[in-house]
Protein backbone atom coordinates (compact mmCIF):
# COMPACT_ATOMS: atom_id res chain seq x y z
CA UNK A 1 0.00 0.00 0.00
CA UNK A 2 2.87 2.40 0.81
CA UNK A 3 4.42 1.57 -2.55
CA UNK A 4 1.18 2.43 -4.36
CA UNK A 5 0.81 5.74 -2.48
CA UNK A 6 4.46 6.58 -3.11
CA UNK A 7 4.09 5.79 -6.80
CA UNK A 8 0.98 7.98 -7.08
CA UNK A 9 2.63 10.86 -5.25
CA UNK A 10 5.76 10.54 -7.39
CA UNK A 11 3.66 10.47 -10.57
CA UNK A 12 1.76 13.57 -9.44
CA UNK A 13 5.00 15.36 -8.61
CA UNK A 14 6.42 14.57 -12.04
CA UNK A 15 3.16 15.71 -13.62
CA UNK A 16 3.17 19.01 -11.75
CA UNK A 17 6.83 19.70 -12.46
CA UNK A 18 6.33 18.96 -16.14
CA UNK A 19 3.26 21.22 -16.22
CA UNK A 20 5.01 24.11 -14.56
CA UNK A 21 4.06 25.71 -11.33
CA UNK A 22 5.26 29.26 -11.60
CA UNK A 23 4.40 32.16 -13.83
CA UNK A 24 7.75 32.07 -15.67
CA UNK A 25 7.21 28.50 -16.77
CA UNK A 26 3.59 29.25 -17.55
CA UNK A 27 4.55 32.16 -19.78
CA UNK A 28 7.53 30.39 -21.33
CA UNK A 29 5.52 27.29 -22.04
CA UNK A 30 3.32 28.54 -24.84
CA UNK A 31 1.88 25.16 -25.73
CA UNK A 32 -1.82 25.66 -26.24
CA UNK A 33 -4.82 23.38 -26.17
CA UNK A 34 -4.94 23.83 -29.94
CA UNK A 35 -1.42 22.36 -30.30
CA UNK A 36 -2.29 19.40 -28.09
CA UNK A 37 -5.58 19.06 -29.93
CA UNK A 38 -3.77 19.00 -33.28
CA UNK A 39 -1.27 16.39 -32.12
CA UNK A 40 -3.99 14.19 -30.64
CA UNK A 41 -6.60 14.88 -33.33
CA UNK A 42 -8.85 16.54 -30.74
CA UNK A 43 -10.66 19.80 -31.46
CA UNK A 44 -10.15 22.68 -29.07
CA UNK A 45 -12.86 24.96 -27.76
CA UNK A 46 -12.77 28.15 -25.73
CA UNK A 47 -15.20 29.11 -23.00
CA UNK A 48 -15.38 32.72 -21.81
CA UNK A 49 -17.28 34.02 -18.82
CA UNK A 50 -17.64 37.81 -18.99
CA UNK A 51 -19.27 38.07 -15.55
CA UNK A 52 -16.37 36.41 -13.72
CA UNK A 53 -13.71 37.68 -16.12
CA UNK A 54 -12.03 34.48 -17.28
CA UNK A 55 -11.58 32.33 -20.33
CA UNK A 56 -10.34 28.77 -20.70
CA UNK A 57 -9.48 26.50 -23.61
CA UNK A 58 -10.49 22.86 -23.39
CA UNK A 59 -10.57 19.73 -25.58
CA UNK A 60 -14.16 20.02 -26.78
CA UNK A 61 -14.45 16.42 -27.98
CA UNK A 62 -13.34 15.08 -24.59
CA UNK A 63 -14.81 17.57 -22.09
CA UNK A 64 -18.34 18.68 -22.91
CA UNK A 65 -19.72 21.92 -21.42
CA UNK A 66 -22.92 21.40 -19.51
CA UNK A 67 -25.76 23.88 -19.95
CA UNK A 68 -24.99 27.21 -18.34
CA UNK A 69 -25.18 30.79 -19.49
CA UNK A 70 -22.07 32.84 -20.19
CA UNK A 71 -22.95 34.88 -17.11
CA UNK A 72 -23.29 31.94 -14.74
CA UNK A 73 -21.15 31.73 -11.64
CA UNK A 74 -20.36 28.07 -12.36
CA UNK A 75 -19.52 26.08 -15.47
CA UNK A 76 -19.10 22.31 -15.52
CA UNK A 77 -17.51 20.25 -18.28
CA UNK A 78 -18.09 16.50 -18.15
CA UNK A 79 -16.13 13.83 -19.95
CA UNK A 80 -17.72 12.41 -23.08
CA UNK A 81 -16.51 9.04 -21.77
CA UNK A 82 -15.46 8.26 -18.22
CA UNK A 83 -15.88 10.13 -14.96
CA UNK A 84 -13.66 13.18 -15.44
CA UNK A 85 -15.07 16.62 -14.68
CA UNK A 86 -13.79 20.17 -15.00
CA UNK A 87 -15.62 22.60 -12.74
CA UNK A 88 -15.06 26.36 -12.77
CA UNK A 89 -16.83 28.53 -10.23
CA UNK A 90 -16.90 31.80 -8.36
CA UNK A 91 -15.15 31.10 -5.07
CA UNK A 92 -17.22 33.10 -2.59
CA UNK A 93 -15.62 32.05 0.68
CA UNK A 94 -15.68 34.56 3.52
CA UNK A 95 -13.62 35.11 6.63
CA UNK A 96 -15.00 35.15 10.18
CA UNK A 97 -16.18 38.74 9.81
CA UNK A 98 -18.14 37.92 6.65
CA UNK A 99 -15.76 39.73 4.29
CA UNK A 100 -14.57 38.01 1.11
CA UNK A 101 -11.60 35.79 1.77
CA UNK A 102 -8.34 37.36 0.62
CA UNK A 103 -6.31 35.60 -2.08
CA UNK A 104 -3.43 34.48 0.19
CA UNK A 105 -5.87 33.47 2.92
CA UNK A 106 -7.77 31.29 0.42
CA UNK A 107 -4.50 29.56 -0.52
CA UNK A 108 -3.57 29.00 3.12
CA UNK A 109 -7.04 27.64 3.85
CA UNK A 110 -6.92 25.28 0.85
CA UNK A 111 -3.58 23.76 1.79
CA UNK A 112 -4.38 23.59 5.52
CA UNK A 113 -7.88 22.14 5.21
CA UNK A 114 -7.21 19.26 2.89
CA UNK A 115 -10.88 18.23 2.91
CA UNK A 116 -9.85 14.57 2.83
CA UNK A 117 -7.41 15.20 -0.01
CA UNK A 118 -3.78 14.20 -0.25
CA UNK A 119 -1.86 17.18 -1.60
CA UNK A 120 1.12 16.24 -3.78
CA UNK A 121 1.98 19.77 -4.91
CA UNK A 122 1.01 23.35 -4.21
CA UNK A 123 2.40 26.65 -5.45
CA UNK A 124 1.47 30.27 -4.84
CA UNK A 125 2.08 33.03 -7.41
CA UNK A 126 1.05 36.69 -7.24
CA UNK A 127 -2.22 36.22 -9.15
CA UNK A 128 -2.95 32.48 -8.97
CA UNK A 129 -2.22 29.32 -7.03
CA UNK A 130 -2.29 25.65 -7.91
CA UNK A 131 -2.84 22.53 -5.84
CA UNK A 132 -2.80 18.95 -7.06
CA UNK A 133 -3.03 15.50 -5.56
CA UNK A 134 -5.44 12.73 -4.78
CA UNK A 135 -9.04 13.13 -3.63
CA UNK A 136 -10.42 9.70 -2.74
CA UNK A 137 -9.91 7.61 -5.86
CA UNK A 138 -9.71 10.66 -8.15
CA UNK A 139 -6.69 12.72 -9.14
CA UNK A 140 -7.25 16.46 -9.18
CA UNK A 141 -5.61 19.66 -10.33
CA UNK A 142 -6.87 22.99 -9.01
CA UNK A 143 -6.01 26.49 -10.12
CA UNK A 144 -7.47 29.53 -8.39
CA UNK A 145 -7.07 32.94 -9.98
CA UNK A 146 -7.80 36.45 -8.77
CA UNK A 147 -9.79 38.33 -11.39
CA UNK A 148 -12.18 41.28 -11.25
CA UNK A 149 -11.53 41.56 -7.51
CA UNK A 150 -12.72 38.01 -6.79
CA UNK A 151 -11.50 34.43 -6.68
CA UNK A 152 -12.36 32.01 -9.48
CA UNK A 153 -11.43 28.33 -9.11
CA UNK A 154 -11.08 25.61 -11.74
CA UNK A 155 -10.73 21.97 -10.64
CA UNK A 156 -10.17 19.03 -12.95
CA UNK A 157 -10.92 15.67 -11.33
CA UNK A 158 -10.32 12.40 -13.12
CA UNK A 159 -9.95 8.70 -12.27
CA UNK A 160 -6.45 7.34 -11.74
CA UNK A 161 -7.05 4.93 -14.62
CA UNK A 162 -7.43 7.90 -16.99
CA UNK A 163 -4.32 9.76 -15.84
CA UNK A 164 -2.43 9.35 -19.13
CA UNK A 165 -5.24 11.07 -21.01
CA UNK A 166 -5.77 13.95 -18.59
CA UNK A 167 -2.18 14.54 -17.45
CA UNK A 168 -1.36 15.52 -21.04
CA UNK A 169 -4.16 18.11 -20.95
CA UNK A 170 -3.42 19.79 -17.63
CA UNK A 171 -0.79 22.23 -18.84
CA UNK A 172 -2.62 23.47 -21.93
CA UNK A 173 -5.97 23.76 -20.14
CA UNK A 174 -4.73 25.48 -17.01
CA UNK A 175 -2.18 27.71 -18.76
CA UNK A 176 -5.12 29.07 -20.78
CA UNK A 177 -7.21 29.71 -17.64
CA UNK A 178 -6.92 33.48 -17.17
Amino acid sequence: MKLIKSTIILALAVMVVSCGGNSNKENAQSESVEQVADSNKVAAGTYTNELLGYSISYPKDILLPQDASANSEEQIFKAAEGKAELRIYSDKRTDKSGASLAFNAAYEEDIADKKGRQIAHSALSPNYYVISGLDGDMLYYQKTIFTKGALVTAILKYPKEEKDTYNAMISPIFNSFK
